[in-house]
């Protein structure tokens, strides 16, 4: 078996629409592996309106994503056979070709552990909100990180991992709520450089019912985040610069950190109300990863 789609289940509007992408894939060695998080709504119901041999059902004796999605994550992650994965979601899409040209791409690169298609921002009714910029076939781990850190459009359902260097490395990273732990396990997996598509091969859905964009949970993301961007700075360094485009990553990466931790919470905070933003504050003023001039910022420009 070449690949896995792991599917951890909880809402019910869109996944059969969901389950339908991945059925239309034009390469047919995959199975779906669909794991019902003990969902009040009639999942199995709907997985079984599909009469497909490679559909897989399970369902969790209790809720685990709920407490902790990213244990969710690594739990769907044991049930899947394939020498790749990947983690699907119950409301976003794949285009037709999406395992076609990513087994190419494996042939082509196959040391890579870790490969990205393009992805389109959705809305609800997968109209186009956003477009993913084009990036050469193979990034070094350095590329990709400074990519990622200057706007690369991302989700977890874009990316392609191999399932035993995932395991070996103890699954996704966790942080709360899974915010961040998409960036944050695709870095890890990076390596061996990344493998990305040139064209756009998932729709990323944003909707009234997706974690994305539920200012609810604000505290647990902003936590999220201050934990990622303590991940990073263990993480990142040292880059060895051995060119001169190393070196240029090497330095921007370092300097522009801070920066993006400050542009990603000011983000987060938009919006919020005032009692929660008071809460979040709290928590960044405590962080001893930012500079007292950087939590200062971020303070005095979200309260104006």
């Amino acid at each position: 078996m070449k690949f896995s789609f792991i599917l951890p289940a909880w809402k019910g509007r869109y996944l059969r629409e969901a389950i339908q992408s991945i059925l239309n894939q034009s390469y047919s060695n995959f199975e779906l592996i669909v794991v019902d998080d003990c969902s009040p709504e009639a999942l199995e119901k709907i997985v079984g309106a599909f009469h497909d041999p490679r559909i897989e059902y399970h369902c969790n004796e209790h809720n685990i994503g709920g407490r902790d999605l990213v244990a969710q994550w690594n739990h769907c992650l044991q049930y899947a056979h394939g020498d790749y994965v990947i983690l699907a979601t119950d409301d976003d899409l794949y285009e037709p070709k999406f395992l076609e040209e990513m087994s190419q791409l494996i042939d082509t690169y196959p040391a890579v552990e870790l490969l990205r298609a393009r992805i389109l921002q959705v809305n609800a009714d997968t109209h186009i909100m956003g477009i993913d910029r084009c990036y050469k076939e193979h990034l070094t781990k350095d590329e990709f990180v400074y990519h990622m850190l200057h706007g690369m459009k991302g989700g977890i359902p874009q990316y392609v991992f191999k399932r035993q260097a995932l395991i070996d490395k103890d699954g996704f990273v966790n942080f709360p709520k899974a915010w961040a732990s998409d960036d944050a396990t695709a870095i890890m997996m990076a390596e061996h450089g990344v493998a990305t598509t040139q064209e756009h091969l998932v729709r990323f859905r944003w909707s009234d019912i997706n974690i994305s964009s539920d200012k609810r949970n604000i505290l647990e993301k902003v936590h999220a985040r201050l934990m990622f961007y303590h991940w990073l700075r263990q993480t990142l360094h040292p880059i060895k610069p051995v060119n001169e485009v190393a070196a240029f990553l090497h330095n921007n990466i370092d300097d522009f950190l801070p920066i993006y931790n400050k542009v990603t919470l000011l983000a987060h905070l938009a919006g919020v109300p005032l009692l929660q933003k008071l809460q979040c504050l709290r928590m960044i003023a405590q962080c001893d990863d930012m500079s007292s001039r950087d939590r200062l910022s971020v303070i005095v420009r979200s309260l104006l």
